[in-house]
């Protein structure tokens, strides 16, 4: 919830990592499936233990988080021609689709709850979806 004129009240993530890492958990291989021609994909996972903090400074600043769980179900759906993109110089190459995206998204914690519209009321501005390879996979 934040945007101009608008504080941000709350931030779901899972915390920093020792290492320095945020934002970032591994998730069970089942949560993701994407078809071989990367037409279609999806992206769910449920009850996911996060922190919720009172804004995003808060989290990266190390300050207490209350236990919190978060789920999400997201889907993309190519609907446009393959664009192919190659840069030699930074190893990079992919094939990519426009596409129709949605998601619906909820969280909780003992003091807050928020859950998203339905995922069928989605409205994508921009999505795209594709394969790529870069660095040691570039060829």
């Amino acid at each position: 919830m934040a945007g101009p004129g608008v504080p941000q009240i709350k931030d779901f993530n899972p915390g920093v990592a020792p290492s320095g890492l945020f934002w970032t958990i591994r998730i069970p291989d089942g949560a993701v499936a994407v078809d071989a021609k990367a037409t279609t994909a999806r992206y769910d996972l449920n009850d996911v233990p996060l922190f919720e903090y009172t804004d995003v400074w808060a989290a990266l600043v190390g300050e207490p988080g209350a236990p919190a769980v978060a789920s999400f179900k997201s889907s993309w759906k190519a609907t446009g021609k393959p664009l192919k993109v190659r840069d030699a110089s930074n190893r990079f190459t992919g094939v990519y689709r426009m596409a129709q995206s949605t998601i619906e998204w909820k969280a909780k914690s003992s003091n807050f709850a928020f859950h998203s519209d339905a995922a069928h009321t989605s409205t994508t501005v921009f999505s795209a979806i594709g394969r790529e390879r870069n660095g040691i996979f570039f060829a």
